[in-house]
């Protein structure tokens, strides 16, 4: 039986436009009214979190910055965090981000966003991310800025030399975890962690077994949770990996596919499998 489930935001309980509509609400109105451990899982910092939490207008525990933070709710305690701070592999990232035009978004331990980047770079940011920004600090001296723990970078290009980026990575930081968050954004934490370590840390915060876990999502950064749920769900409008890897595939984000999965959640729990 699924005890928990974890949702992440874009492309996932966001539509296309950045809504959550009004049936996937209630949805998970009627999914909490009957038991659910509702859980959102996003590679949005702590400020991207809760702005989708006052746009739901429901309350729930949320785990931040793809993995590295773990909170209550809306201003909630703080369950966990794993920041890292690697200043001589971040001196070489922002090197590389200098010289192909790569942006950079810091996210402190405090949940402020650290922005370096050019005009060209910002024009590429999704609104939400954008507003991240205008609450934060924008940096013109990144080594000195980003010289601190963080939470999470998030690089921001064209998803070609993102992945570019990825075998730079690998080569010269050794001691962060990375993934393609988006055709536009990659995410980097310390090594351990990822959407699947905090989901297992929440999980076991909760005391809920991997396999009572149902995850739901769209995006490379979602398969270490896959791997590590009972129960996988990929949006239609996943990415093919996404969709390959999961158990189910719903409706896409713009057919409102996160009240389809809840409401199979609960059918079959009724039914008494998974």
């Amino acid at each position: 039986m699924i005890k928990m489930v974890a949702i992440d935001l874009d492309g996932t309980l966001y539509n296309s436009k950045k809504e959550i509509t009004a049936p996937v609400r209630q949805a998970l109105m009627v999914a909490i009214d009957a038991g659910l451990e509702i859980v959102i899982i996003t590679g949005r910092g702590m400020l991207g979190a809760e702005f989708a939490l006052n746009q739901l207008g429901i309350d729930l525990p949320y785990i931040s910055s793809a993995g590295a933070s773990i909170r209550s709710g809306k201003g909630g305690k703080s369950i966990g965090s794993w920041p890292f701070y690697s200043p001589a592999e971040m001196d070489k990232l922002i090197g590389h981000c200098e010289r192909f035009d790569i942006a950079m978004l810091g996210e402190s331990t405090s949940g402020s966003m650290i922005w370096y980047g050019s005009e060209k770079r910002y024009g590429i940011l999704d609104p939400k991310t954008r507003a991240e920004i205008e609450l934060g600090l924008v940096s013109n001296d990144p080594r000195k800025d980003l010289d601190q723990p963080l939470l999470k970078i998030t690089l921001g290009a064209d998803l070609p030399l993102l992945r570019r980026t990825c075998e730079f990575m690998e080569q010269e930081c050794p001691s962060l975890f990375y993934v393609v968050s988006s055709h536009i954004y990659m995410d980097a934490t310390h090594k351990q962690v990822n959407k699947g370590f905090g989901l297992l840390q929440y999980a076991a915060y909760k005391n809920v077994e991997a396999a009572e876990v149902a995850m739901i999502g769209d995006q490379e950064i979602d398969l270490m949770a896959f791997e590590v749920a009972g129960l996988s769900i990929a949006m239609e409008n996943a990415v093919p990996a996404v969709k390959s890897a999961a158990d189910l595939v719903a409706p896409s984000n713009d057919e409102d596919g996160v009240a389809w999965a809840l409401q199979k959640i609960l059918s079959d729990n009724n039914n008494g499998h998974i």
